[in-house]
């Protein structure tokens, strides 16, 4: 009995380990997941960097080992979908060093998550968002050009199933929406919003062709063969916790981001960058 008691403890420590280990690892390791995209209304190869969720946690010093990897996939384009800092701390130094940096590799489009709304009223968000020369979508789109092929590119705010939206159709989230839906008719469209499980239930309905979100950290254990634990909003074993997901018309990639808003670790589930190639 005492042997096989001493096997289970062995067993269970060597686990905790092992733990410990992976989540070392994971919370610091910066991995680059690539997706391949096809569209036959695309003429001309794009490649787009999606960022999110980093929460104030930096890789390396100010950020250059951060910086480097994104720099080392040659973007067109880089998304960050929110949650850059974290609304128990009012710094937002930390995204405005990184964003900087950003603009100096290739034209950086931000929406804005969660954290950034909850800090809305400590920190000048915005203007510090566009000072640093990123371009921020908050309800709003732009066009982006490359090989005289024009794409849309539009930011959208929590739409649209908190409370003080509920039920009011010109709500500027609703209005956007409509908008953008319509623009999408004449150019393949990239959708940044942060929270994927306040928009999954439309996009079947939509003719956006691509749509960037995070806030799930990948549902921050992953175990294999089955996936994220958890994530906000969704809670238990979530449906949407990260990667590619199919809609009618629609292509949804969540990222799993790059930090945490808590104290709680990343297990077999490491902080990355997606690195998107549609053609």
């Amino acid at each position: 009995m005492k042997k096989i008691l001493k096997i289970i403890v062995s067993a269970a420590l060597i686990t905790l380990l092992l733990i410990v280990v992976n989540a070392i690892y994971c919370n610091n390791v910066l991995e680059a997941k690539n997706y391949n995209l096809t569209n036959s209304s695309v003429k001309t190869n794009i490649k787009i960097v999606l960022i999110s969720d980093q929460h104030n946690h930096q890789f390396g010093k100010d950020d250059n080992r951060l910086v480097e990897k994104i720099s080392e996939q040659k973007p067109d384009i880089i998304a960050v979908c929110g949650d850059m800092v974290t609304d128990s701390y009012a710094n937002d130094d930390v995204m405005k060093n990184l964003l900087t940096k950003l603009v100096n590799i290739a034209p950086t489009y931000c929406c804005l998550g969660n954290h950034e709304r909850n800090l809305l009223n400590q920190l000048d968000i915005k203007d510090d968002i566009t000072g640093t020369g990123a371009v921020l979508l908050d309800n709003e789109s732009v066009i982006f050009e490359k090989d005289n092929e024009k794409f849309l590119i539009g930011g959208l705010s929590d739409y649209p199933y908190y409370e003080f939206n509920d039920g009011n159709e010109n709500t500027p989230e609703k209005v956007f929406w409509k908008n953008f839906c319509n623009l999408s008719n004449e150019y393949y469209s990239i959708l940044l919003n942060h929270e994927p499980e306040y928009i999954s239930n439309i996009l079947n309905d939509s003719n956006i062709d691509l749509v960037f979100c995070g806030h799930t950290h990948g549902g921050l254990v992953r175990i294999p063969f089955v996936g994220g634990m958890y994530a906000p909003n969704q809670g238990w074993f979530p449906k949407y916790d990260k990667g590619e997901f199919d809609f009618e018309n629609t292509k949804m990639i969540i990222t799993a981001g790059l930090g945490n808003s808590n104290f709680l670790p990343r297990i077999n589930n490491c902080a990355e960058i997606c690195v998107i190639n549609i053609n």
